[in-house]
């Protein structure tokens, strides 16, 4: 996927508006495809798989448009997990609950490329 259109989803998420041209009737992604979350690093994939591993639940993973993250399990999980990553200075969006995918626009299983042209799932050829 694009910089720009990585971008623009993540607007979208953030205003709860949904996002044009997703699939309606797509497999739902699974929750630990790290390359798919989308504007992190490397740094934060590798929180991202930190997140994965932790057997706590709840648990809630969280990001900004700069690619700043946070993540947090146990009570208030989702709370602390916006508060710390919007200490950041942005607003920022969940993108994952428990074993769920729950931004608006990266739920669903579309066929996607992240950055760099990687797949990511779904190969239309």
């Amino acid at each position: 996927m694009k910089p720009d259109l990585t971008r623009l989803l993540f607007a979208c998420a953030c205003a709860g508006l949904p996002a044009a041209g997703t699939a309606q009737n797509a497999q739902v992604r699974p929750v630990d495809l790290v390359q798919a979350v989308p504007l992190l690093t490397e740094s934060g994939r590798a929180g991202y798989s930190r997140f994965l591993r932790i057997g706590i639940r709840p648990r809630a993973f969280a990001l900004n448009m700069n690619g700043d993250w946070a993540w947090n399990a146990g009570e208030g999980a989702v709370t602390d997990a916006l508060a710390r990553c919007e200490a950041h200075g942005l607003p920022c969006q969940l993108y994952a609950v428990d074993e769920e995918v729950v931004m608006p626009g990266f739920e669903l299983g579309a066929p996607l490329r992240a950055l760099g042209g990687t797949l990511v799932q779904g190969d239309p050829q």
